[in-house]
């Protein structure tokens, strides 16, 4: 069976083509979520940062229930959520100084969330306006983020994205 050279070249033109493209079709990054999310983003921030982690203990449904309603909330529009309001921010900064139990299980539920949107193809195009939108550093945080993502694949426990989660918070 011989092949027609201008159907493999039809081929191959359309491969690069489509290579080009990665990029092209993705959506800018903007922060969209209900209000009720974005109280429930801001009450699970607040509650974690003001109270010690004996007093969580009370909070703990209402956590869990808030947790189950943002769920459905991408990572990179939780925090521009918590970044763009500005107690809300300074709580997030005051829960990552804790480093108890409760912090360390913040950071890690937002593990696979966020090894997911770094898989994505459109991931460049998100992180960079996550960071225009939260006014960060895509220089700067770009590097650690990558970093806890290799750092999340290579272990399969803890909280690889803490120190993302603590420079975005500073």
């Amino acid at each position: 069976m011989r092949l027609n050279p201008r159907i493999l070249l039809f081929f191959c033109a359309l491969s690069f083509f489509c290579l080009n493209l990665e990029g092209i079709g993705c959506p800018s990054f903007k922060i969209q979520a209900t209000s009720n999310q974005k109280k429930d983003v801001a009450y699970i921030v607040n509650t974690l940062a003001q109270h010690s982690s004996f007093s969580l203990l009370k909070y703990k449904n209402d956590l869990e229930e808030a947790g189950d309603r943002v769920r459905s909330v991408p990572p990179f529009v939780f925090f521009a959520i918590v970044l763009t309001n500005g107690s809300t921010k300074a709580n997030l900064k005051k829960l990552s100084q804790k480093r108890g139990t409760p912090y360390k299980r913040f950071c890690s539920g937002f593990t696979k969330e966020f090894q997911n949107e770094a898989t994505k193809p459109c991931f460049d195009k998100t992180f960079d306006g996550f960071c225009k939108s939260t006014k960060l550093d895509t220089k700067k945080m770009k590097p650690i983020f990558l970093k806890c993502y290799k750092n999340s694949i290579q272990r399969s426990s803890g909280a690889p994205f803490t120190p993302f989660i603590e420079a975005i918070a500073q």
